[in-house]
């Protein structure tokens, strides 16, 4: 009985060991891939960054004609977009990048990329949900009578 313990206890380490080591592999896998992911990253931020100027360009541009219209459920998307934005910022520019000490280019920190790559997919959520909120604060805008 004492030795299936035994081989039940040494199965369950040799699996334990084998997922630590599958999630090793994979983090040093995603490293191939880094600088895609990042700059796939990057791009939906400039782009979510531009929406946000473009409605607050309306705004301004609109503002007498748009003040019923304008809810503090827009402003509220806007801020919290705007947020969001900052923190993936922050994110990209002192976590994952740095300045390649030979050429001076910017380039993906490899070992901060190891310890915060699993946000990646949050980070992407992220910003699917700000270009929802901000869909439907433009619809809300788009759909007052005028």
């Amino acid at each position: 009985m004492a030795e299936a313990l035994g081989i039940a206890a040494s199965i369950i380490a040799i699996i334990k060991t084998s997922r630590v080591v599958g999630n090793g592999i994979s983090k040093l896998s995603s490293l191939r891939q880094a600088p895609d992911i990042l700059l796939a990253l990057n791009n939906e931020v400039n782009d979510l960054q531009c929406v946000v100027e473009h409605l607050l360009d309306l705004e301004r541009q609109y503002k007498d004609t748009l003040e019923e219209a304008i809810t503090p459920s827009f402003r509220r998307a806007i801020e919290m977009t705007n947020g969001a934005l900052l923190g993936l910022e922050n994110l990209i520019a002192y976590r994952l990048t740095k300045i390649d000490s030979r050429d001076g280019r910017l380039c993906v920190d490899r070992s901060s990329w190891l310890g915060v790559c699993h946000k990646i997919p949050q980070a992407l959520k992220e910003i699917r949900d700000c270009r929802i909120r901000l869909l439907t604060a433009m619809n809300l805008l788009t759909s007052y009578k005028w």
